[in-house]
């Protein structure tokens, strides 16, 4: 189970599947350079923006931390995907955060940074 402060990976399919498990479904937004990438349902926050520097990037992450004070994080680090634009290191970011953090990745099982979402049966 995805906890503030230790963020977990899964593949979009497997963070899909494993909210859908849940009692109740959490509002996620997923932090991405381009909105077209969300899953139906999902908000969407920049991590990447012409003209925006990093701070800039994380300065809305900030704002959308207090804005959506229950919602869960999911940061796209899928093959292709250009990961966040930030300051700090990214493991520094998501182990900050006081929330749940999903690492939305290609494939799960190979990941060695964070550990893979998996619900008991």
């Amino acid at each position: 189970m995805p906890m503030p402060g230790q963020p977990v990976c899964a593949t979009e399919t497997e963070a899909l599947d494993q909210i859908a498990r849940l009692g109740q479904t959490p509002k996620v937004f997923l932090w991405t350079e381009n909105e077209r990438s969300c899953p139906p349902d999902w908000g969407f926050i920049a991590s990447l923006r012409e003209g925006v520097p990093p701070s800039g990037i994380e300065a809305e992450l900030k704002a959308w931390e207090s804005q959506y004070p229950n919602a869960w994080l999911a940061v796209d680090m899928r093959d292709g995907m250009i990961p966040p634009s930030t300051v700090r290191p990214l493991d520094e970011i998501l182990a900050s955060l006081k929330r749940p953090v999903l690492v939305i990745v290609s494939r799960s099982p190979e990941q060695e940074d964070w550990p893979q979402w998996v619900l008991p049966e």
